[in-house]
């Protein structure tokens, strides 16, 4: 590779690891305590603070470039901690049975299924360290390090994800009025058809952005489709920009919707989650293929949980919050110090070492390593990675690494030396061959790290994904990085003599 490529190489990389990071440096270094302090308030204390509408939006944003940011786990950070029981008396009229006939076995099923379809809801929120266990026979630990939104949480797992697609009354709704709600209650019953008729009420925003209950609206009690038939659900943008899901069904499902909505045109489909109406379409002519959209003033935050509770499915178990806490920072003040102070430690010790042996070449090194670094958390910002002690662990073992592909091309600068009285060529001929071994040992960590990365959990995954971008970027800098240096040095004729690259 030529000297300009491997310069375009370098800009290009450094330029989109700059993009990265810059949320994370602008949250740490240029966001005060006050306003990190304040993006911990939900929208709920907002208002009942006075908070303005400007004034919300503002936290808001707060919010976000958090959101986008490195953060760090419950270990180092605090973060959200929800305790959930589970309504096993529901789950049992549902089968038609008393909740004394349930054995330990069925319950057992039942709660690790609750598990299965909350970890899928929550894990999709990003890369973190999330925790969901068990406690005793009908509750779940739900632990979200460095999260700090209750609310977003609260609603995508208390969501039972119950999807139907009902006809709408459209006669019988039209006959409501004002007079037949007080204080956003429906009061007038005998407006509601008394065989095969449901009430249900649209979610609607209020000023602040809150779903609400808005407008009343009655729908055949028997649904046309089960949410069931759903196999897929993205977010996507509607004609004006505003963000919709979109939805596919499977054969059964989409033969279903094909018929529903042939037999009913000009009527309207109402699409209720959770007994509440997300959207009532008109159904302009026969749906077929098994696509369609939903609409409702989403947020894209808000299309990304729907889709997200649709594509998971319904939660086996109805469950309830009986405690929540926002852990907070000071928690982990202790943890973060020593961590801290061992990548510092591990940073300056290892630098020390590289400067002693290996004169310029240390130098050369050490910034490689620091780079190594600032990099590996540039790569984690945009999956939303949760820092926590193992994955510390993570970094300073990556520094090793780096370093140890550094002897490796040192020690073969220093045989190629001995042959060719060339600075220039040896160099380029020592990272030449050196290359095959570093890549060869650094593939092998690669590999192992990725695998406890699909397969692990918890603080193992959190090392093995710092481990895993570690020792890529390691190749990066080593390769590029340090060798344009090299050359640099060796073109500007700033060093003639081999003894002021090594001793």
């Amino acid at each position: 590779m030529s000297h300009n490529l491997r310069l375009a190489f370098i800009i290009i990389g450094l330029a989109i690891m700059g993009w990265f990071i810059a949320p994370t440096v602008r949250w740490y270094f240029f966001t005060s305590a006050d306003k990190k302090e304040e993006s911990n308030l939900s929208l709920d204390d907002m208002i009942a603070e006075g908070y303005t509408k400007e004034d919300i939006d503002r936290v808001q944003s707060y919010k976000r470039l958090r959101n986008e940011s490195v953060n760090m786990g419950l270990d180092l950070q605090g973060g959200i901690r929800i305790v959930l029981q589970a309504d096993f008396e529901e789950y049992a009229n549902r089968l038609e049975r008393n909740v004394s006939s349930l054995s330990a076995e069925e319950k057992n099923e039942a709660m690790d299924r609750l598990i299965s379809r909350l970890r899928g809801r929550i894990d999709q929120f990003g890369v973190s360290e999330v925790g969901i266990r068990k406690q005793g026979e009908d509750r779940v630990v739900v632990e979200l390090p460095g999260a700090r939104d209750p609310d977003r949480i609260k609603s995508v797992v208390l969501s039972q994800g119950a999807l139907t697609f009902n006809l709408v009354d459209e006669e019988s709704t039209a006959l409501i009025n004002e007079n037949d709600m007080v204080m956003g209650v429906f009061t007038n019953s005998a407006k509601v058809p008394e065989y095969g008729k449901q009430l249900y009420f649209y979610s609607e925003k209020d000023d602040f952005g809150r779903r609400v209950r808005g407008a009343p609206v009655i729908v055949n009690k028997e649904p046309s489709l089960e949410g069931n038939a759903l196999i897929d659900a993205n977010v996507t943008g509607g004609e004006f920009g505003e963000a919709n899901v979109s939805f596919e069904l499977n054969n059964e499902g989409a033969t279903q919707f094909a018929l529903v909505t042939a037999q009913n045109v000009n009527r309207m489909l109402a699409i209720v989650l959770d007994d509440r109406v997300i959207s009532a379409p008109n159904i302009n002519q026969e749906i077929r293929g098994g696509r369609g959209v939903i609409t409702g003033r989403f947020t894209i935050e808000e299309a990304q949980d729907l889709a997200r509770i649709l594509k998971e499915g319904a939660l086996p178990l109805n469950v309830k919050v009986i405690e929540e806490a926002v852990v907070g920072q000071s928690i982990g003040a202790d943890s973060v110090k020593a961590g801290t102070t061992a990548l510092f430690m591990a940073f300056i010790l290892v630098a020390v070492f590289m400067i002693a042996i290996y004169r310029l070449s240390g130098v050369l090194a050490t910034i490689a390593m620091l780079v190594n670094i600032v990099l590996v958390i540039a790569v984690l910002s945009p999956l939303r990675f949760t820092l926590t002690l193992p994955g510390i662990a993570g970094l300073i073992l990556t520094m090793g690494m780096a370093v140890d592909a550094n002897i490796i091309i040192f020690e073969r600068i220093k045989e190629e030396l001995r042959i060719k009285s060339n600075i220039a060529d040896a160099i380029i001929s020592g990272y030449d061959r050196a290359f095959s071994t570093i890549f060869d040992s650094n593939i092998t960590t690669i590999i192992v790290a990725l695998i406890l990365w699909i397969f692990g959990s918890g603080p193992v995954q959190s090392f093995a994904i710092t481990l895993f971008f570690g020792i890529l970027i390691n190749l990066f800098t080593a390769v590029f990085i340090t060798r344009y240096i090299y050359e640099e040095i060796i073109r500007a004729k700033i060093v003639k003599k081999a003894g002021f690259f090594f001793i």
